[in-house]
Order: C-alpha cells, then sequence, then structure tokens
C-alpha cells in the first residue's frame, strides 16, 4: 500500500496552470472582450451580472484551494503515522497533530480498545465520510448554482431587450430603444459564455477534489486496517491466531527441548564410557605398578613388609642399649 500527496498537489498544478492560461488568453484577447462585455453605457447591467458570476466562481475555486491544502497535510500526517506504526515506535502519534484525521481515528480506536468494546470500522468511516461531506457543502452550492447565475443573467438581460423592445414599437425613431435591445441581447450572451465556461472549470476542479477526499479516505481505512487495529484491538479471530502462533511456538520448543534432553543422554553415556574407560586404564596402570614393584623387591633383596621388619627390630635395639 502506497500513499501520496501528489493527488492534491498535481490538481493545484493544475490550478495555477489553468491561471496562468487564462490570464495570457485575457492578454491576447482584450479589445475583443473589452468590446463584448465593457462596450458601451447600456453593457453596465451585463457587467454587474459578469461580475456577480466571476466573484462567485472565484470564491469557490478559493475554498477549494484550501480544502485541497488541507488535504495535502492529512496525507503527509498519515504517511508519518503509517511509518511509526510500521517501525513499532512506542508512542506513534506523540509528534503528530491531534486535529488530523489519522490521529483521531488513532486515538478512537485506541478509546474503545481502552474501554473493552467492539471497534466498529464501518461506523468509524462512516462518521468520517459525513464529516468531511459537510466541508465541501458550500464548494457544492457554488457548484449546484454557477450555472444558474448564467442563466439569471440570461432572463435579465432578454427582459431588458423586450423592455426596448416595447419602447420601439411605441416610437419608431427611437435610437436609444435600439440600443438597449442590442444590450440586452449582448449581455445575456456575455452572461452565458461566462457561466458556461466558469462552470466547466469549477465542476472539473471539483471532481479532482472528490476523487482526493476518496483517496484519503480510502487510504485511512488501509492505515486503520493493516496498522492500527493489529497493534490496538484484539478480536476473537486474532486470538485464535495468537493461540495458534503459541501453540506452534510452544511446539517448536517442546521438540528443541527434547532434542537438547536427546543429546544430553548422548553425551551422559559418553562421559560413562569414558570414565569405565578411565578406570579400565587405571586397573591395568595399577596392576602394572604391583608388578614392577615385585621386580624391584626381587631385584634389590627387599624384605616383602619391611614396616612389620623394622618395628620388630627396634625392641631388639633398645635392649642391646640396656
Amino acid at each position: 500500500m502506497t500513499i501520496t500527496k501528489a493527488s492534491s498537489r498535481s490538481v493545484l498544478f493544475q490550478m495555477l496552470l489553468l491561471i496562468l492560461a487564462i490570464a495570457i488568453m485575457l492578454l491576447m484577447q482584450k479589445k475583443t472582450l473589452y468590446g463584448l462585455y465593457i462596450g458601451d453605457d447600456a453593457s453596465r447591467m451585463g457587467l454587474l451580472l459578469n461580475g456577480f458570476i466571476i466573484v462567485l466562481f472565484l470564491f469557490g475555486l478559493t475554498r477549494i484551494v484550501v480544502v485541497l491544502l488541507s488535504y495535502a497535510r492529512e496525507q503527509e500526517i498519515l504517511i508519518r503515522l503509517a511509518d511509526n506504526l510500521k517501525n513499532n515506535t512506542p508512542k506513534p502519534a506523540a509528534n503528530l497533530p491531534e486535529k488530523s484525521l489519522a490521529v483521531k481515528r488513532f486515538e478512537q480506536i485506541r478509546w474503545i480498545n481502552q474501554h473493552n468494546a467492539p471497534v466498529n470500522q464501518a461506523a468509524l468511516a462512516a462518521s468520517l465520510n459525513a464529516s468531511e461531506s459537510s466541508r465541501l457543502t458550500l464548494i457544492r452550492f457554488v457548484h449546484n448554482i454557477l450555472i444558474l447565475t448564467g442563466v439569471f443573467g440570461t432572463v435579465v438581460s432578454l427582459s431588458m431587450a423586450l423592455v426596448g423592445a416595447s419602447g420601439l414599437l411605441d416610437s419608431p425613431e427611437g435610437m436609444h430603444n435600439m440600443s438597449t435591445i442590442i444590450g440586452g441581447m449582448s449581455t445575456a450572451l456575455s452572461t452565458t459564455i461566462t457561466a458556461i465556461i466558469t462552470f466547466i472549470i469549477y465542476a472539473y476542479f471539483f471532481l479532482r477534489l472528490n476523487d482526493v477526499k476518496t483517496r484519503l479516505l480510502s487510504s485511512i481505512e488501509d492505515v486503520t486496517s493493516l496498522y492500527i487495529l493489529p497493534r490496538i484491538t484484539h478480536t476473537e479471530q486474532s486470538l485464535i491466531r495468537d493461540v495458534a502462533k503459541l501453540t506452534v511456538a510452544l511446539r517448536q520448543a517442546a521438540e528443541r527441548m527434547s532434542e537438547v534432553e536427546h543429546n544430553f543422554i548422548e553425551a551422559g553415556a559418553s562421559l560413562q564410557l569414558a570414565v569405565d574407560s578411565m578406570h579400565q586404564q587405571v586397573g591395568t596402570v595399577g596392576s602394572e605398578m604391583q608388578e614392577i614393584k615385585a621386580l624391584v623387591r626381587a631385584g634389590f633383596r627387599l624384605p616383602v613388609e619391611p614396616l612389620k621388619i623394622q618395628r620388630s627390630t627396634k625392641p631388639s635395639n633398645t635392649q642391646e642399649r640396656s
């Protein structure tokens, strides 16, 4: 499983490229755009409507940028937490922000485990998804009404054109009413174009934001399943697996102990054979020493029991002295 923050950064990079492209296009077509939006006095209403559409678009786009930056930070924190859990750090969330989504999930599971309650990961995932969806309420609102502002501007502009047309019917020589009709039609066209272009751009980045959110939430669930739950909680299946592992380890230890006992028995038997051999060698050496002593006595004509002879000779010496 790989967790990266490249998705958020890629969307932000695309926004930067889009802003540069729009700025270049505005500079290249400034005369045409000026004639379309700020051509005459009759287009003041069009300028107001188009300005409202653009301000609404920029407001929603700014909110998207803020959320993307927060998601990039959340992904970085999630990567650090996953690394700490992989490395079996004693306190994996010690140096991480407490308000981050990953740290909140870690603390929630640890609190549930401390109270000996079962962890319902599906409920936690649904709660996290609902809370993150609430952060996108304003963004969704702008996405839903952005195209409607263009329709509203078109309707208002056509109404102005109809007002000018009614005045033209009353006085066929009034050129001012003709300018009102032309200005209303131009405003309707400009507001429609502005709303369509801004809606297309905004809808693309809104979809990309949803993709980033989905990847972040799925990464949090993956880290929860792979690292947080096995480290903190113990289910019946995990306990059964632990008992099975312990049984296998005990069986291996018993086999090793039997091997060691067998080795000790073999070593004892070998030691007994060595002791018996040493006793035999000592007996052989003793008999050889007795033979050597007998030969020495016979060679030097020594008495068989010299101590007894000496004891018997001592009284005779005392009698002679007396």
